[in-house]
């Protein structure tokens, strides 16, 4: 048995603190960087298997801090589209989230920007009273990125006073600080 799994050799290796990108092997041990040598200090007998990564960057994931990536996510929680550019955290809730379904927002799907096919999840997103209802649903559901969101300004606003125009009232102001 091999001491570490992968062997990223010969990387460009950019490691997030703002230094320049450098060349070195990447060592990973049960799904985990083990250790960041330089090029060629490892042996291959220690290792199952070898990737040779010259002409490519290795780096920490990218975090997208804005992102529109809700129904994509509920279609297919692979997110392969975002995942293959890198980004491997996803923080949403900008301007809308599909819970908590509560006041006046009684179908957050209703007003989303775009629509996809969502099938089962189109019955389950009613159900999500609480906030976390939703966040939990797609942890259950699987997704490849690290996920987390806002609760959106928009969502908070239709709990309290629908799609009507105009300042909330005191009423519609409390409702929007207790949720």
């Amino acid at each position: 048995m091999s001491e570490y799994d992968v062997l990223i050799r010969n990387a460009q290796v950019v490691d997030g603190t703002g230094n320049p990108w450098y060349y070195a092997d990447v060592l990973i041990r049960d799904d985990r960087i083990a250790a960041i040598t330089p090029v060629g200090t490892i042996s291959r007998d220690v290792v199952a298997e070898v990737v040779d990564a010259t002409g490519m960057v290795v780096c920490p994931g990218f975090i997208d801090i804005q992102s529109h990536v809700i129904l994509p996510l509920m279609v297919d929680g692979r997110c392969l589209s975002k995942i293959t550019q890198g980004v491997t955290t996803e923080i949403m809730g900008e301007g809308w989230t599909p819970a908590p379904v509560r006041g006046l927002n009684t179908d957050p799907l209703e007003k989303a920007f775009f629509t996809l096919p969502l099938g089962e999840w189109e019955e389950r997103v009613p159900t999500w009273t609480r906030f976390r209802d939703w966040l939990e649903a797609m942890q259950t559901a699987g997704v490849s990125p690290n996920i987390g969101s806002f609760l959106g300004g928009g969502t908070l606003r239709t709990i309290a006073k629908g799609m009507a125009m105009g300042k909330a009232n005191a009423e519609e102001l409390a409702l929007m600080c207790q949720v």
